[in-house]
């Protein structure tokens, strides 16, 4: 991809002459893209996402302009009470929603009609220790702050202590205040770890409060599997084989655009008020550390096994692996794309 077209262009330009152009051949991301300029249209004009939830999940707006080119005509994002895309699905609102894939497991039960057809992205949460923690196991018997029972950031620390062997009911402290109340109380010491998702943790650093014992970006194994994956209702899926794959096609392409310009999609979550202007400089950040070029060596069915086998042992889930690949997977598209976006794994 060439680096220089985004020095050139801002974000409006860059809708607009991918849009103009055709998104493949202005930003010479491969010859094979051009394939889908010959594949037939998407058998709807209409896709429906859930409005974006989380600032990592930015590709599935970065995609925009690629849809259009797929032939979607009509891209609506959903608003929602739900804080995640898996109700929504399952209640027919929307068609693809992106999630933390244990969150992802934790929904639905092996045979609901929603099925994991992608990956989306590794890494972007860290666990933040104060200058007292040295590591992990350090946190036996100290406080910390998790967000509340059982959810998403919970249960991502719950995994990750568990996995050094420390015990997540007994051998540390839960301390559930706001969060914003959480990182004062860390600042002056009263909490020793914070769970912190972008721009958290790159706000933390620039204040020079704490540092990472774990950073999921970089650190095994966390970093080997897919954090995120792309979930569909599966009458959509199977009823629009073609607009799924052009669907799937288009987020992962778009996951190397942040890559190559996360500051572009940075001021795109500005732009439509996803974020606010003062979390711009620290989202740039993020997405510069989030690996979004690395989506083509990683296997999706491997981030299921990895994920579901946390979760049973942790007394989260009652099912095995294998019941959710064989019930809740639809490999068919992203298989079918694998020499087309030179896939590894």
């Amino acid at each position: 991809m060439n680096s220089w077209i985004f020095n050139e262009l801002n974000r409006r330009e860059f809708l607009k002459k991918t849009a103009l152009t055709g998104a493949a051949a202005y930003l010479g991301i491969g010859s094979d893209y051009s394939m889908a300029a010959v594949e037939p249209p998407p058998e709807t004009m209409t896709v429906r996402f859930q409005e974006l939830k989380s600032p990592c999940w930015v590709p599935q707006l970065v995609a925009e302009p690629l849809l259009r080119e797929e032939g979607f005509t009509d891209i609506q994002y959903i608003k929602s009470e739900i804080s995640r895309g898996e109700e929504d699905i399952l209640a027919g609102k929307v068609d693809f929603a992106a999630d933390f894939t244990a969150n992802s497991l934790m929904k639905f039960d092996p045979g609901s009609p929603i099925d994991f057809i992608s990956g989306l992205h590794i890494g972007c949460y860290s666990l933040i220790g104060s200058d007292r923690i040295k590591s992990i196991l350090d946190l036996k018997g100290k406080k910390v702050w998790a967000r509340t029972i059982m959810t998403l950031p919970h249960v991502f620390f719950r995994a990750l202590i568990a996995y050094v062997g420390l015990d997540p009911d007994n051998d540390v402290q839960y301390v559930e205040v706001p969060k914003d109340e959480a990182i004062e109380m860390f600042k002056r010491g009263e909490i020793d770890a914070f769970m912190s998702f972008p721009p958290g943790p790159q706000r933390l650093r620039a204040a020079g409060v704490g540092h990472a014992l774990v950073d999921t970006n970089v650190d095994r194994p966390w970093s080997q599997y897919y954090c995120c994956m792309i979930t569909g209702r599966r009458d959509f899926i199977r009823n629009n084989p073609i607009a799924t794959r052009k669907v799937i096609r288009s987020i992962l392409r778009a996951n190397d655009l942040v890559s190559q310009d996360p500051e572009m999609a940075a001021q795109l979550l500005v732009d439509r008020k996803v974020r606010k202007a003062d979390d711009q400089e620290f989202l740039a950040q993020a997405f510069r550390e989030i690996p979004y070029d690395k989506w083509r060596h990683y296997s999706p069915e491997d981030t299921i096994r990895f994920w579901a086998l946390r979760l049973k042992g942790l007394g989260l889930s009652k099912h095995s692996p294998q019941e959710f690949i064989s019930k809740n997977t639809d490999w068919s598209h992203i298989t079918s794309l694998k020499r087309e976006m030179g896939m590894t794994w």
